[in-house]
């Protein structure tokens, strides 16, 4: 009896250290592969369809909810029947008068990759344009792919949805950036979000001192009819361009072969000065000002990554512990 129980707790202890050292998968249910959909055309269809191609994605989403429906605050200006500006962030323009150009609404269209893919709460957008001159139009397509993520898991212990990027562009040379953009957590009543230096290693810095990682900000992302296209009629985009939400990648970190293009802007008139033989026109309210803040990062990671954290309701502080976290991670 003794030499059994001595035994019993010899095997007990063994098992023991086996699963400290080499732990078992017992929340295998906790982490969730989530599909990348690729872009869709929208165009042309009437509010009704778009809203059910969303339920539909929706229902097979992180946030599948059987009450689900689209938020009027930020699907509510669509139109029946109307165009949708091309993924491919080409503009047809006149070289002797740059003023005059028109978004190419052919092929997917760009905001279908937020309203396709609801589980990523928040993505990276390029809120300008690219002429397509013969040296630019090349990279138009190559661009659109790299702004469609390559993979996403969520984990539920984490509340963590965690969004792999190639590396983003380099647009140093002109008055274009990138923003955050979160349609999706908005639609699902995520209203307020902040940049966490402390857990974020990809650099950046920011358009303007006020920014997502100096302060907590309130999500107003929406889509309506705007005329930013320059189509007869209008198209179903997206809005609202914020310098407290635009950022650039600090060139160091990029290898020299990254792509670089003057760009535009979706709601000003203005042109800009020619960049390397191609226009920049910037279609914002303002012209985006010279970056002045650096992202600086505060931990070490296999790859470069931004952290986001979401609320509903404002926080007392950007410290408080989130209700859904966003990690970007960039593939190199």
């Amino acid at each position: 009896m003794k030499k059994k129980l001595i035994s019993t707790l010899g095997i007990i202890f063994a098992v023991t250290v086996i699963n400290l050292v080499f732990p078992l998968n017992n929340n295998a249910e906790d982490v969730e592969n989530i599909v990348i959909n690729q872009p869709i055309s929208l165009n042309y269809k009437t509010k009704q369809e778009i809203y059910n191609i969303r339920k539909s994605y929706v229902a097979k989403s992180i946030f599948a909810s059987p009450n689900y429906e689209p938020s009027e605050e930020v699907f509510g200006g669509i139109e029946d029947n109307k165009p949708w500006i091309s993924i491919d962030w080409c503009y047809t323009y006149n070289p002797n008068n740059p003023d005059n150009f028109t978004f190419r609404i052919n092929g997917p269209s760009c905001h279908s990759r937020d309203l396709i893919n609801p589980s990523l709460p928040v993505f990276i957008h390029y809120p300008y344009g690219i002429p397509a001159t013969p040296e630019e139009t090349p990279f138009c397509s190559k661009f659109s792919q790299i702004m469609v993520p390559l993979n996403a898991v969520y984990t539920k212990s984490k509340k963590e949805v965690e969004i792999t990027y190639k590396k983003l562009p380099d647009f140093s040379n002109d008055n274009s950036a990138y923003q955050f953009t979160a349609i999706n957590a908005k639609d699902f009543g995520y209203n307020y979000m902040y940049l966490d230096k402390s857990k974020s290693t990809y650099k950046i810095r920011f358009i303007s001192d006020d920014n997502l990682s100096t302060s907590v900000k309130e999500i107003s992302d929406f889509i309506h009819l705007g005329t930013s296209c320059r189509v007869s009629g209008g198209c179903n985009n997206w809005s609202r361009m914020r310098d407290d939400l635009q950022f650039k990648p600090i060139k160091t970190q990029l290898s020299s072969s990254s792509a670089s293009a003057p760009q535009t802007n979706t709601n000003q008139k203005t042109a800009q000065a020619p960049v390397k033989k191609v226009y920049s026109v910037n279609l914002g309210n303002n012209a985006a000002p010279a970056p002045t803040q650096t992202q600086t990062p505060a931990v070490k990671s296999d790859l470069p990554q931004l952290y986001i954290k979401l609320w509903k309701n404002k926080p007392s502080s950007p410290s408080a512990p989130a209700d859904l976290n966003v990690k970007f991670v960039f593939k190199r």
